[in-house]
């Protein structure tokens, strides 16, 4: 889905202390699950990226996951509820066996804050 080019462009910002993120002053989710978007939305922007492995998530370094009982699925499930929830631009949903696919409906401005 690509973002509507007419709507204003929502500003995702990203503390990597603690892995919070916010969209616009709202406060959306931290820690690893916060990780996995910013790392989601970063190749989306990036690359033009919206399918996603995870596979490739559990392995990616940017995410910090731990190395026992990492928990990835509890974790996007978590992500994708609280994108639900708080009815935000960006959407989570399911690509296949162990596979998601990324949905942005707006302009996405990513800010990543200092530590």
């Amino acid at each position: 889905m690509e973002p509507n080019p007419r709507a204003d462009a929502v500003e995702v910002h990203y503390y990597p202390r603690d892995g919070s993120v916010f969209l616009d002053t709202h406060y959306l989710i931290k820690g690893v699950a916060g990780a996995i978007l910013w790392t989601l939305l970063r190749d989306h922007a990036e690359h033009g990226r919206t399918v996603f492995a995870n596979r490739e998530l559990r392995l990616d370094p940017r995410i910090r996951l731990p190395e026992l009982s990492d928990n990835l699925e509890a974790r996007l499930i978590l992500l994708t509820r609280r994108l639900a929830e708080r009815d935000a631009c960006i959407r989570i949903e399911k690509a296949g066996r162990g596979r998601l696919r990324l949905c942005v409906r707006r302009p996405l401005q990513l800010v990543e804050m200092p530590n």
